[in-house]
């Protein structure tokens, strides 16, 4: 088992995604912090933030939402920008 259940990923998944889409002003290829993305969406509780950040991201980049860019930086791919449009408010 991972860091995060597969319901806590669901659910956190969802706020990380947002929270990028919010940093990022809703643009494809523009480069983010993983660190500030997690800061943002608020997802506390977790003695490993850092490993917590990566799982996520590690989830998102798996699913085509966020590529990698360099250090800790993410962007949003065009599926992950299509993906905020429908879930996020």
């Amino acid at each position: 088992m991972g860091l995060l259940t597969d319901h806590e990923l669901d659910m956190y998944r969802t706020r990380f995604l947002c929270s990028l889409d919010k940093l990022a002003k809703g643009l494809i290829d523009n480069p983010v912090s993983s660190d500030e993305v997690y800061r943002l969406a608020a997802i506390n509780g977790f003695p490993g933030g850092l490993q917590t950040t990566d799982s996520l991201v590690q989830d998102v980049v798996i699913l085509e939402y966020v590529k990698l860019g360099t250090g800790r930086e993410i962007m949003l791919t065009i599926k992950g920008l299509q993906w905020c449009k429908e879930n996020c408010e």
